[in-house]
């Protein structure tokens, strides 16, 4: 039996992209944030609760009747990432202790962050009662007199707020839309032109200064602002090209609102959310205005900060931002699209699946979302059920080669590599043409054939990758793998994992891959000094542990090499390597492995 063979499962991660990459990419890139290229939010200023782990001042240890139990309780919750129950165990314990700051903050924290907007606003006035300058109660207690309509009083709430930390930001962009709703669209532009001083907020200075001449009606402003974003953006992105290309459609300019789609469609291959958009532009319809007034300014706002956070690993206050600008904008599709993000890499999977399933099956967005649903469902192990959702969308738009890829994948995932062949193939016959981004479909399908006993099959399709991507390290990895296992091309292979090796010189599988080559030469010498570099970047892998025992057991350093034996054991590899190592651990090696 082959080592391939032998490792099962773990054998085909550890050789490649399957092992860093889930579930296959998905070309559509979401990044709705107008200024994603430009990220330099760091930690939102919001309270320093956030990191305060400390009991409630007065906090009755004992438990019963006190505000002790829920409060640590919320801790631990909110450390574990579980927001909904941290927020109910925070309100529970404000029931004991009301007016205790290092209670109501945090429970206003999570309010905020779970989207509950009624009981974040009032927990937001009892917190500006007690700090008159809390930067999120003020945000809150603004958003609440927008939905009212008293663009006064927000405007008030928010001129009292110190400039530190996020305001600096949020809060002259939150004004300057609360002035383009009163009427003044020139105080608007001069109060937003802060941004301009602030490093890196260019392209959202200059976005929303084109929304707010396009909704005060200066349309020549608006197209000038918006042809100057897209001149100066390298690669515009996906929520730029959106309000840019609907802007033009509106104003006379089709043409160049479908050059803009187009643009965006040729740079992102895959990308779905446009295609619609440009759909509608060549059939001389007019897709939605997104924002029309200044609440949805003010959404707007809440929404590119959030995304920016989110960019940022900010997950909390990203999510804060985030329900405070659903809060402005009910509808706001693309929020509750980048909702669902956030959930998503949190590993909140059905709080995520919650909120993609939000999304109305005729917006541009349901498509990407659902293929997220399914992803969603494999990571809970609802095997089934994702399976019938890539059904589901594989049957509703039979052109798109998507679905029976990631079918694919999820069946690969399970080891069950005959089906995932069957579903491969159906994406690959999709395909009215295999173009270079296709080279993962290649990659994954030669791995199903490989590991379902295809072998000349899946050798032309790892070849026919690299023919897409001639310098992708994971499909010289694997092909070169592969040969040596089969004591084919050797020379080739030593070649191929030298290159991948330069190219991923931290990838302790790739190293590893060229150790094993060196010692299927026979070079045991140069195999354990890769195969130690292999074991120093990946130091829990019980596949690079065994190899590099049978590597120094061969150079003579018997006593090393059972430690690493025993330490591969210890790392819980395959079953059916367990017998294997237990015997050279009890016997040592008396031939070489393909002799075996």
């Amino acid at each position: 039996m082959s080592q391939t063979r032998s490792y099962g499962r773990r054998g085909y991660e550890r050789r490649g992209f399957w092992a860093r990459t889930a579930v296959a990419v998905l070309a559509a890139t979401l990044v709705p944030a107008a200024c994603a290229a430009e990220s330099p939010v760091r930690q939102a200023d919001l309270s320093p609760q956030l990191a305060a782990n400390t009991l409630p001042q007065g906090a009755n240890a004992s438990g019963g009747s006190s505000s002790y139990g829920p409060y640590l309780a919320g801790l631990v919750a909110r450390r574990d990432g579980d927001l909904e129950s941290a927020a109910d165990y925070m309100v529970q314990a404000l029931r004991f202790d009301p007016d205790n700051p290092e209670v109501l903050l945090p429970a206003l924290e999570l309010a905020a962050a779970t989207g509950r907007q009624e009981e974040a606003a009032g927990l937001a006035q009892r917190v500006a009662a007690l700090q008159p300058t809390n930067s999120l109660a003020n945000l809150i207690l603004a958003i609440e007199a927008t939905r009212a309509g008293d663009l006064q009083k927000a405007d008030e709430i928010l001129d009292s707020q110190p400039e530190r930390g996020i305001s600096q930001i949020v809060v002259p962009m939150l004004r300057a839309w609360i002035q383009t709703g009163a009427g003044d669209p020139d105080g608007a532009l001069e109060t937003l032109s802060v941004l301009q001083r602030e490093r890196g907020f260019a392209v959202l200075h200059g976005l929303h200064a084109a929304l707010i001449n396009e909704v005060s009606g200066r349309s020549e402003a608006a197209s000038a602002a918006y042809e100057q974003l897209l001149t100066d953006a390298s690669r515009p992105t996906l929520r730029l090209a959106w309000l840019a290309g609907s802007f033009f459609e509106r104003h006379g300019q089709r043409d160049r609102a479908i050059a803009v789609y187009r643009e965006f469609l040729t740079e992102n291959p895959g990308s779905d959310i446009l295609a619609p958009m440009l759909e509608t532009a060549e059939q001389g319809g007019t897709n939605t205005i997104e924002v029309a007034q200044a609440s949805d300014g003010v959404a707007e706002v809440l929404f590119n900060i959030a995304s920016l956070l989110s960019q940022e690993a900010a997950g909390e206050e990203a999510l804060i931002h985030l329900h405070q600008g659903l809060a402005a904008r009910p509808n706001f599709i693309l929020a509750r699209v980048l909702l669902g993000e956030i959930l998503q890499s949190k590993g909140r999977s059905a709080d995520a699946i919650a909120a993609y399933r939000t999304i109305p099956e005729s917006s541009p967005f349901s498509w990407v979302v659902r293929l997220r649903v399914a992803e969603e469902l494999q990571r809970m192990e609802e095997i089934e059920r994702a399976l019938q959702e890539l059904d589901t969308l594989a049957a509703e738009r039979p052109d798109r080669f998507e679905p029976m890829m990631r079918k694919g994948n999820v069946l690969r995932a399970e080891e069950r590599f005959e089906e995932a062949v069957v579903a491969y193939d159906a994406a690959v016959e999709r395909l009215p043409e295999i173009l270079p981004r296709h080279w993962s479909l290649l990659y994954f399908r030669g791995i199903a054939l490989e590991r379902s006993d295809q072998w000349e099959r899946a050798e032309a399709d790892f070849l026919n990758a690299l023919g897409l991507q001639p310098e992708q390290p994971y499909v010289m990895n694997y092909l070169a793998y592969s040969w040596v296992e089969q004591k084919q091309n050797l020379e080739e292979a030593e070649e191929m994992l030298v290159r991948a090796v330069k190219l991923r010189p931290r990838d302790g599988y790739i190293v590893d891959s060229l150790g094993w080559v060196y010692y299927r030469l026979g070079r045991f010498e140069e195999a354990v000094t890769q195969l130690e570099r292999a074991v120093e970047l990946r130091p829990q892998d019980p596949v690079i542990n065994d190899h590099l025992g049978d590597a120094l057991w061969r150079v003579g350093r018997e006593i090393e090499a059972r430690f690493q034996w025993k330490r591969a054991l210890s790392l819980e590899p395959e079953e059916d390597q367990i017998p294997i190592i237990e015997k050279k651990i009890e016997e040592g090696m008396e031939v070489l492995p393909q002799d075996i």
